[in-house]
């Protein structure tokens, strides 16, 4: 008499690959329909799961929505090395940083998904605010010298978080057509000036 074989309660991939796709989907239903219009039930439907794995590896819906907020491995790294780059050159470091992480992706879902779901959901907006003072302002931040370093870095983070809105949120206007390099080399010049070019306005 043959052996009845197990049954299995979701795919058989590794937990690894099913706790990706789960966060995966996640992440876009919290991006398109917010903490409140996202359960887990639709979650393990969209991941191909059962609803039951979703409630194994992330206890509920906030452990959902907190995992979907930690950074990909190597983004916090990244911006680090970046902002240690030699002066003359950490603007256009900083801002490739920033491109190939929105081409990667990994760090693209991760990102896309942060800014999307903060719009509309408090707990990723507070989240947002720290990971970007923490990962971003205090890197660059504390990579200069002169008492004006936080101002000089908040106006070299505006500009390159606003490039990756025109480019790859929104999708509107020159910057989102042109290529990566050529993107590089014009808003470079900009993040470098308030990296360490004279600031004015700031005595009126």
């Amino acid at each position: 008499m043959r052996s009845q074989k197990p049954t299995h309660r979701g795919p058989r991939d590794e937990r690894g690959v099913v706790a990706a796709r789960i966060l995966s989907v996640a992440r876009a239903s919290f991006a398109a329909y917010g903490y409140a219009g996202t359960s887990l039930r639709s979650v393990g439907r969209d991941a191909d799961v059962d609803p039951g794995l979703v409630i194994y590896y992330f206890k509920d819906k906030r452990g959902l929505l907190d995992a979907a907020l930690v950074p990909p491995p190597g983004w916090t790294e990244a911006i680090a090395t970046a902002a240690a780059a030699p002066m003359r050159l950490r603007g256009a470091a900083l801002v490739r940083t920033m491109i190939d992480a929105w081409e990667a992706p990994a760090s693209e879902e991760f990102l896309r998904s942060t800014i999307l779901t903060a719009a509309h959901e408090p707990i990723a907006r507070q989240r947002l605010a720290t990971n970007f003072a923490v990962h971003i302002l205090d890197a660059v931040s504390s990579r200069l010298d002169d008492d004006e370093r936080l101002v000089r870095a908040s106006l070299a983070a505006s500009q390159i978080v606003g490039l990756a809105m025109m480019r790859y949120v929104w999708k509107v206007g020159a910057l989102a057509a042109m290529p990566s390099d050529q993107a590089i080399a014009l808003v470079a010049p900009a993040v470098q000036r308030y990296l360490n070019g004279k600031l004015t306005g700031l005595d009126q």
